[in-house]
């Protein structure tokens, strides 16, 4: 069983409070802690449908594998080289690595679609229709990360 785990998140989110206020055409300050709450919730979102780390991340995996429940195997792809490694095989073929992973600049394609993610959270905040727009934005980055799998398969 493969088992991942962030050891270190971003330090700050590709999205700043200011971005995402300029886009939902705010001036305010009274929903500044509800904006950057879905700020961190949108990214993650999208860091979960795209199987990508959108900032610097630290991560460790241990294990051998791992499949959801849909069946699909999930994958973190290292765009930087690894902080340490220690992978070994046993009886059970497990490995034990960390890795920084994520850019050092996030797309514009990908701060767009955070950007998405929390004017629906905003907007919907009361209601179930979220549901159904947070699956289509799903459907726009989709696209990328079976681009991202053919390439790295």
């Amino acid at each position: 069983m493969l088992q991942i785990e962030v050891i270190e998140d971003l330090a700050t989110e590709p999205v700043t409070l200011v971005e995402a206020k300029a886009f939902l055409g705010i001036d305010f300050t009274d929903f500044d802690t509800l904006i950057s709450s879905l700020i961190t919730a949108s990214r993650m979102e999208s860091e979960r449908v795209t199987g990508k780390a959108y900032g610097a991340k630290l991560i460790q995996v241990t294990g051998n594998t791992y499949t959801d429940n849909t069946g699909e195997v999930v994958k973190i792809y290292p765009v930087t080289p690894f902080v340490s490694a220690e992978v070994w095989a046993d009886e059970s073929a497990n490995a034990d690595y960390q890795y920084n992973a994520g850019y050092t600049t996030c797309p514009r394609d990908l701060k767009q679609a955070i950007l998405m993610r929390v004017a629906t959270g905003f907007a919907y905040r009361e209601n179930g229709i979220a549901e159904a727009v947070r699956m289509a934005v799903n459907a726009s980055i989709v696209t990328e990360r079976r681009y991202v799998s053919q390439l790295c398969a």
